[in-house]
């Protein structure tokens, strides 16, 4: 039997380690975000990375920032959020060193009253610090971050139901449904059903819980995107369709034809006069004929997403922005669409 000296020793030892391997990064190449040093990594966690006249940053670092305002239109800088202000918390959180690195750059800091740890966004996730994407758009530090009562048997016994692979025994990288009490999910794997399925198709893959489930994976930290996938047809047959991002298309264009329509061996692209623009999970409508799925779509698509607001019982509505919305003074001003 240890005693308490011991583990105590054990721990702090173990904790120590964990910081070095964090610490001892490799050089960067190539460009990295100016609010968290690093470079663009998994979108799935750090969200899309945006570069613009010189200036990269990750957009999850920009709304979680904690003194970043959004001042613009949607069309300016960095969809709102103006590079005079990203300098200016760039430069805020040069004067604050993470917790987990050691290393100046900041630029959130845990939500919880007293509390005066500050963390780059990686590192926190790598910590198990928990961020969410909704109202006030808070952080907090792997102390202070919402929990969930996770019964260990469920951990010992079940699989994730998504991925069918055994759950992890750190119960943060695991999240449990509150409709389906007995149902244990990887944390990534909620996350990447999140991304794909959006907020119009996001439930509980058990029970299709549509209230419950979605509430709860935001307050455990799940970003899920407001995108509405569409259907544009073929402008010459009618029984083929595309998404937008599955065949490139731009906003300007003017029509597209399937492959067994276009004259040539690639697909014409332009939107015929009566555009349709039919939502994808209708019954009357084809699938979309695109073989070839973007890694895109597991990314954050920042022109048609909303805040979710405080209430999910208007699900499926009509939104398509994201609004981060301006409370207790971190967001400086509300979108203004």
């Amino acid at each position: 039997m240890k005693t308490i000296k011991e583990k105590k020793e054990c721990q702090r030892l173990r904790k120590s380690a964990k910081t070095r391997r964090v610490t001892q990064r490799k050089p960067s190449s190539g460009p990295v975000c100016l609010l968290c040093l690093r470079e663009p990594g998994d979108p799935d966690k750090l969200g899309e990375f945006l570069q613009k006249d010189n200036l990269s940053v990750h957009y999850f670092c920009l709304i979680l920032s904690s003194k970043l305002p959004q001042r613009g239109q949607s069309n300016r800088g960095f969809h709102g959020f103006l590079p005079e202000d990203i300098k200016k918390e760039a430069a805020r959180a040069s004067r604050k060193i993470c917790f987990v690195c050691k290393k100046k750059g900041a630029a959130i800091k845990c939500q919880k009253d007293q509390c005066i740890k500050n963390f780059h966004l990686p590192c926190g996730q790598e910590r198990g610090c928990l961020s969410q994407f909704f109202g006030e758009y808070k952080s907090f530090c792997e102390k202070h971050r919402p929990t969930q009562d996770i019964q260990q048997g469920n951990v010992g016994e079940e699989s994730c139901v998504l991925c069918c692979e055994e759950l992890s025994q750190a119960s943060v990288e695991n999240i449990q449904s509150p409709c389906c009490s007995q149902t244990v999910y990887h944390r990534t794997c909620i996350q990447k059903y999140a991304h794909t399925s959006a907020k119009h198709f996001f439930k509980c893959p058990h029970c299709n819980n549509r209230e419950e489930f979605p509430q709860e994976m935001l307050r455990m930290g799940i970003h899920i995107p407001d995108r509405r996938w569409s259907l544009i047809l073929c402008a010459t047959c009618g029984s083929h369709g595309t998404h937008r991002d599955c065949s490139f298309l731009r906003s300007n264009n003017k029509k597209w034809e399937c492959e067994e329509c276009a004259p040539s061996a690639e697909a014409t692209v332009f939107l015929p006069p009566f555009f349709h623009h039919i939502p994808a999970n209708s019954g009357d409508i084809p699938c979309c004929s695109s073989t070839f799925f973007s890694g895109r779509h597991f990314c954050r698509d920042t022109s048609l997403e909303q805040n979710p607001g405080r209430s999910w019982t208007d699900w499926p509505g009509p939104s398509l922005l994201e609004k981060p919305e301006s409370s207790g003074g971190r967001r400086g001003h509300s979108w203004r669409p």
